[in-house]
């Protein structure tokens, strides 16, 4: 199924607001707010998955020093000895709004822990998502299943991704660029946002906003045939590296590509076999091919991350595959035949 944007009634925006609110109100609440019981509201669906992605915004950037330093300021000058404005008072609410946002958006779904600087290494486990804030200011969002290694000092800031996905919004400082190794590849930026994941032998680069470099590095006791790749970035294009000479850049959807942040996963033309690793990764109900015959088909739709039975009843629908049997560890499905 494909939704697209349209109209949305107020009563529906206001529904929302308030399902969001609620939901981030409980500092245990795991993310991102569950939609299984809206039935067939798309309106309402959209609603708060666009919210969704405004309070992750507004969370990534409330302890910027400017915003910090514009709300000391708004305190100071509408402190309570003095008459409330309408304004003042609406400006108020959106610094607590921004900051409050921050505060939970910093607790780790597994066990509702902030995770805030106390190692260098960070990761999540299968159907977890998290976001740290480091040492410098920059956020981090781990996707399930994915680790890094975290090393910052006063001339470089260093990130390893030891598997899986992280996405990076980089505080801004010239003096020390921001480096983010994957395999015998570096990204290197300064203040931007982008994403990186390793995938068996890819590694894929989003960049959502400004510029990055991607580089390939020496790899140890490898004779050198040609000069390394290296490719610059802007916003909206992903870099998709199979190997050491097999490198493309296209043009994406930056939301859609990283609406895995909200809980969403969006397919386009996707090989089915790499959508159905994508759907497993956030499940522990793992969808499975009976004798790993995956068909050769390509997949378009939406689906929520985590609801592997459903992505299953969805590819059966469209005439893909037969689902065998379901057990509360997997879906077991068989390729159906077309001859």
């Amino acid at each position: 199924m494909i939704r697209r944007f349209r109209l949305v009634p107020d009563s529906a925006r206001r529904r929302a607001a308030q399902r969001v609110m609620e939901h981030y109100a409980d500092p245990f609440a795991p993310d991102p707010v569950d939609l299984s019981d809206d039935g067939d509201d798309l309106a309402l669906e959209d609603e708060i998955l666009a919210m969704e992605q405004v309070w992750a915004m507004a969370g990534a950037v409330a302890q910027d020093p400017r915003i910090m330093a514009a709300r000391e300021e708004d305190l100071a000058r509408y402190a309570p000895r003095k008459h409330w404005r309408p304004v003042a008072l609406v400006a108020a609410m959106l610094v607590v709004m921004i900051v409050g946002a921050a505060t939970l958006l910093l607790r780790d779904p597994g066990d509702g822990a902030p995770q805030q600087i106390a190692a260098s290494n960070f990761s999540t486990g299968v159907a977890e998502r998290s976001q740290v804030v480091l040492a410098d200011r920059s956020n981090v969002t781990l996707d399930a299943d994915s680790a890094i290694t975290v090393q910052i000092s006063d001339r470089e800031r260093n990130v390893s991704l030891q598997r899986g996905r992280a996405l990076f919004e980089v505080a801004k400082d010239r003096s020390r660029p921001f480096l983010v190794r994957a395999g015998n590849k570096q990204v290197r930026a300064t203040g931007t946002a982008f994403s990186v994941e390793l995938r068996d032998d890819e590694v894929i680069v989003i960049v959502t906003e400004g510029t990055v470099e991607v580089t390939e590095l020496p790899r140890p006791r490898a004779r050198a045939s040609a000069p390394p790749h290296s490719a610059e970035m802007k916003a909206g294009t992903q870099l998709v590296a199979h190997n050491d000479t097999d490198w493309s850049v296209a043009a994406i959807d930056p939301l859609q590509a990283t609406s895995w942040r909200v809980g969403r996963l969006q397919f386009n033309g996707n090989p089915l076999s790499e959508a159905v690793a994508e759907m497993n990764r956030y499940s522990r109900q793992k969808l499975v091919f009976r004798d790993d015959r995956i068909p050769n088909d390509h997949i378009v739709g939406v689906f929520k991350a985590g609801d592997t039975l459903g992505f299953a009843q969805a590819i059966e629908l469209g005439g893909f595959v037969r689902i065998v049997e379901t057990t509360p560890d997997q879906i077991e499905v068989e390729a159906v035949s077309r001859d």
